[in-house]
């Protein structure tokens, strides 16, 4: 694969995926906020109502932001093993190695936010 096409992929490859996870991650670190404080939009929301927040928004934002870096990983070590030149596959790499490490990322600490929103909504039902 020549150098061009390798940078080129990379760029495809990379920035769709990085606006994908910010933006997501965004979307549910607003979810998040919502669910702890049990106000949305200003007015209170019943804990029934966060705990439909907790898995139909919140847990749907987390996976497309998990994919989108998954994929962006996979296709920057395909690119990487394809490319001939050692600059382009550094790059194809290092782009690899960052959503990897993104990936991991969320994996931990979604798995931790996730626990505490339930501890918090498991409190808000006792009330």
């Amino acid at each position: 694969m020549s150098n061009s096409i390798a940078i080129a992929l990379i760029a495809a490859a990379s920035f769709p995926g990085f606006f994908c996870y910010i933006y997501t991650s965004r979307l549910a670190n607003a979810v998040a906020t919502d669910i702890v404080t049990g106000v949305v939009g200003g007015l209170p929301v019943p804990a029934e109502y966060r705990w439909r927040l907790l898995y139909q928004r919140w847990v749907y934002y987390v996976c497309p932001a998990v994919g989108a870096a998954v994929a962006a990983a996979a296709i920057n070590f395909k690119i990487a093993r394809l490319a001939v030149d050692d600059g382009v596959q550094s790059i194809a790499y290092l782009f690899a190695f960052g959503f990897a490490l993104a990936v991991v990322g969320w994996l931990l600490t979604g798995l931790s936010e996730f626990a505490y929103y339930r501890r918090v909504l498991k409190e808000a039902t006792k009330d």
